[in-house]
């Protein structure tokens, strides 16, 4: 969504807090204007009174001036303006007059000017406040302005650098994505090359027999998709030139045959949730003992095991037999196995066997190509920056059909994005079914059709499990929800309100009301329903952009906030919290506002029903930041105004997920969408080198950043929907993939380079094109195979 409060003007009639006038007066009325009028002419007359009074307290002497026509000659130069003109007084009244400076004093001479004690100098004594206030609010404003245009209290983007030397690559032809957090590989002509008859198979222990998985098991479904993509490089179509097959003639002699790949995964049954374990290791003929330069201490047992396993193969080896190429992987659950599985796929390269009287740029026989792994030995050691990495998709504000779903799924596992974060209500629509309460999805889905049923949600949540990938469901309140209220009105306020923008984010208006005692009775029972549907640990319960103004159009819920002693018989009538072991504490200190009491309320009751069904709950910043009201010490904070905000909620105690808007959010820079609006978006486009540049904890302390879960790229839907959901999220969000699972900064902390991040990730893009997902270009395409030549200058 595109999350923001516009500041609206008030509307016409409508009292301002900057007004002059009586909130309850109408000056356009004539009655109450001359009434106005006279009590204004009172207040000057008491005025002058009081201007006749010297600062003695004396009465001050006053001319009388008759007001004479203009002549031709023209005024005089104690003449006033107006149309009038003065007589000049007498020398006895000039001097009657001058210490109060009202008419001009003559010198000597008879002559009009301003002398020691003149007008100019009486005048400037007596209004030298009123110019000191003046130029002080015209310089306020103009700092104001100056603050607004520029903006200083933004964080500034700093892309990360175009090349970076002391950054290790990875081969070209091997453009892993996301870079793996340790790797080294040989140099030069050496290589395995896979045989026909290539198989994977997987062991429990270095020294145990291979396991016979089960066909719908996840391990053995992660293999199949692996042996798949292997079989599309044999059959891909690649062009040729008789000097590259002479190239290839004459290297393959180097090469040796890689018959077998052993899978060593510790558990098979680990439990999808936050914080499992995805580590990794592959090894590949590499007959290295000591650790890999650059190892990270928490990899350093998993080297150890690697080489243990390639050790013990070896030993089982046949004593007369040649020396075979081992291939191992390590990893201690099959979430790491399906992983690095994804990994070897990118390291193996498809090359045109070598054949003689092949004619230049021929094309070759489709199954054909040659599978060999170049620049061993290979070891890699991997493992993920951040447990949580997310992307956000919105169905409710345009409906997006579930095949996209799973497609976007795929892509999220190519990248190695591990959360779905399935924002599946809002105000717009109410598309996911609910078997209690079925008239919300008949009245509230956008039509019948464009709707999520229980079978659509276990599929999504299947297919999502079986690639290691949480689906995370989003129920957003008490805002945004005026798609409740389509089939039960009682549980809302201010639905459809106008203006909009005084009551709601973006249109339509409509909150929960949390003084109906049927808004909770339908809150317990979809909570459970929902509970069921999703199994994942963690719930996000919203409570963003929570409308005070909405509420308190309501004579109930405003009376509640304004009137302390009448709270107690509201609450009596609402459904008791449910009775938890959850310690809370409040976001903030001082004296609680009525709206923040009243959106407590509501909390207590939404977080207790979740966490009695087991769910961890997430909510967006503001209940941390922008209000005074208690949450559970297990309540996990999504910031997404400012990335400065992290450290702030990190300050009262609290982890983070962070999605910041500045960086991403995938809907910014479509422009307004409001009808006749010629506005530009609120945020800005976020190029993929933008998003790339994201380094979450920069100028965290390193108990901070252990705070910091993880972060989600959002794809919000005022103007996406299945026709365009492809290239509006990819490749941009596999930018962010690799900020996630690597970090904007290698092991010895040297900021990952552009240059080399836009050669890996213009080939995730194509392997994501030729898996069927319209990802959208980066660069022409004659940038991908010239990326230096396209360098800013």
């Amino acid at each position: 969504m595109s999350k923001k409060n516009d500041a609206r003007s008030p509307a016409k009639g409508s009292y301002s807090p900057l007004s002059l006038h009586d909130p309850d007066t109408i000056l356009g009325d004539p009655p109450a204007r001359q009434q106005h009028n006279t009590a204004h002419a009172n207040d000057s007359s008491s005025d002058d009174d009081d201007d006749d009074m010297d600062y003695h307290g004396q009465r001050r002497t006053s001319i009388e001036i008759e007001p004479t026509p203009i002549t031709a000659g023209g005024l005089s130069s104690s003449s006033a303006i107006y149309g009038t003109s003065t007589r000049r007084p007498t020398s006895s009244q000039q001097r009657l007059q001058s210490s109060d400076g009202d008419i001009h004093s003559s010198d000597d001479d008879g002559h009009v000017g301003s002398g020691g004690g003149g007008q100019k100098s009486t005048h400037w004594g007596r209004n030298w406040i009123r110019y000191v206030a003046f130029a002080c609010i015209t310089a306020a404003l103009v700092l104001l302005v100056a603050l607004l245009v520029l903006k200083p209290w933004q964080q500034k983007q700093i892309l990360l650098p175009i090349t970076n030397d002391a950054v290790k690559v990875l081969p070209e032809n091997q453009a892993i994505w996301p870079v793996p957090k340790s790797f080294s590989h040989g140099e030069g002509i050496e290589k395995v090359v896979l045989t026909p008859n290539f198989q994977i198979k997987v062991q429990t222990s270095a020294n145990s027999p291979p396991v016979a998985l089960a066909p719908d098991s996840i391990l053995a479904k992660a293999i199949a998709r692996c042996m798949d993509r292997l079989q599309v490089k044999r059959n891909t179509t690649i062009w040729t030139t008789d000097a590259a097959v002479a190239d290839i003639a004459g290297t393959a002699a180097a090469a040796a045959p890689l018959s077998e790949l052993t899978l060593v995964v510790d558990n098979t049954q680990a439990k999808l949730e936050y914080g499992m374990v995805e580590s990794y290791a592959i090894n590949i003929v590499s007959n290295h003992t000591g650790n890999t330069d650059g190892t990270p201490q928490s990899l350093v047992d998993l080297e150890k095991r690697a080489h243990h396993h390639v050790a013990s193969l070896r030993a089982r080896a046949e004593p007369d037999s040649p020396p075979a190429t081992t291939a191992v992987i390590t990893a201690s659950t099959q979430w790491g196995a399906i992983y690095a599985l994804d990994t070897f796929t990118q390291i193996v390269v498809a090359t045109k066997a070598a054949a003689a009287n092949v004619a230049q740029a021929s094309l070759p026989m489709a199954t054909n190509n040659q599978l060999e792994i170049p620049n061993t030995p290979w070891l890699i050691l991997d493992e993920p920056r951040f447990s949580h990495r997310g992307i956000l998709l919105d169905t409710s504000r345009n409906y997006v059909g579930v095949p996209e779903i799973i497609r976007t799924l795929d892509a999220m596992a190519v990248v190695k994005l591990n959360v779905f974060h399935w924002h599946v209500l809002d105000q717009q629509t109410y598309p996911l079914v609910s078997k209690a309460f079925p008239d919300l999805t008949a009245k509230g889905a956008q039509d019948p059709e464009k709707i999520y049923t229980p079978q659509d949600v276990a599929a999504i949540i299947q297919h999502g499990l079986e690639r290691g990938i949480r689906v995370l469901p989003e129920f957003d309140s008490p805002g945004h929800a005026a798609s409740w209220g389509r089939a039960y009105p009682n549980i809302t306020v201010c639905l459809d309100a106008q203006p909009h923008g005084t009551y709601a984010a973006e249109p339509p208006a409509g909150q929960l009301d949390p003084l109906e005692p049927f808004t909770y009775t339908v809150l317990d029972t979809l909570v459970k329903e929902w509970s069921a549907l999703f199994p994942d640990s963690q719930a996000h319960i919203g409570g963003d952009e929570v409308n005070m103004n909405c509420w308190k159009s309501s004579k109930r819920l405003s009376d509640y906030i304004t009137n302390e002693n009448h709270r107690a018989e509201y609450e009596k009538s609402i459904m008791p919290v449910v009775d938890t072991p959850n310690p809370t504490t409040r976001t903030g200190t001082g004296r609680q506002s009525g709206e923040d009491r009243l959106l407590e309320l509501y909390l207590d009751r939404i977080f207790a029903m979740f966490i009695a069904q087991g769910k961890r709950p997430i909510v967006w910043e503001e209940m941390a930041l922008e209000h005074n009201v208690r949450l559970p010490n297990s309540a996990i904070i999504q910031v997404w105004k400012d990335a400065t905000n992290a450290k702030k909620v990190i300050a009262q105690g609290r982890p983070v997920i962070l999605s910041s808007s500045e960086f991403w959010y995938l809907d910014c820079g479509a422009g307004s969408w409001l009808i006749g609006s010629q506005g530009q978006s609120w945020c800005k486009f976020a190029s993929w080198q933008r998003i790339y540049s994201y380094a979450l904890t920069d100028g965290m302390s390193e108990e901070e950043q252990k705070m910091v879960y993880g972060g989600e790229i959002c794809m919000w839907g005022e103007q996406t929907d299945s026709s365009n959901l492809d290239s509006s999220v990819w490749p941009r969000s596999a930018a962010a993939a690799e900020v996630l699972w690597s970090g904007t900064k290698d092991t010895k902390g040297h900021a990952r380079p552009l240059l080399d991040a836009s050669r890996r990730l213009s080939v995730v893009r194509e392997r994501l094109v030729k898996m069927g997902i319209r990802a959208a270009p980066m660069f022409p395409s004659w940038c991908a195979k010239h990326p230096e030549a396209c360098l800013v200058e």
